[in-house]
């Protein structure tokens, strides 16, 4: 898929007729503002919520609630990295250079959205099983 994204990306810049600085001006603009980090951030935090056992609703609630936060600050971080990548690496690479910088991407992604905690204390009553969980903040 993401091969498809860089080639889709330099197709639409040699149909657009940009040239220069305005190549890697446009990709970004289209990689960030269009459709590539709004895609990539509701999967991360879809995901995450379903590894940590959350039901399609929570997960929903997730990205509802995250999902601006984590645009902003990938904004921040992934802008001037694509701004390089699509100035001075090779389409045929740019991928590679995705990839490693994601690693620091992803691992800030989990640091700033920890999976959240709970205790589960399952006690029994007239036969009855109840369990309470609580979050801890």
């Amino acid at each position: 898929l993401s091969h498809f994204h860089f080639n889709f990306l330099e197709w639409m810049t040699v149909k657009g007729g940009f040239q220069g600085l305005s190549i890697p001006v446009f990709k970004t603009v289209m990689e960030q503002f269009v459709y590539w980090s709004w895609i990539s951030n509701s999967l991360y935090h879809g995901t995450m919520g379903a590894m940590q056992g959350m039901s399609f609703g929570q997960m929903y609630d997730r990205i509802a609630d995250v999902l601006w936060d984590t645009q902003v600050a990938q904004w921040s971080f992934w802008i001037p990295v694509q701004l390089l990548n699509f100035k001075f690496v090779p389409v045929r690479h740019q991928l590679n250079v995705v990839l490693l910088t994601s690693v620091v991407w992803t691992a800030l992604l989990s640091a700033w959205y920890p999976p959240s905690t709970e205790e589960k204390d399952t006690t029994k009553d007239d036969n009855k099983s109840t369990t309470l969980v609580t979050k801890e903040s």
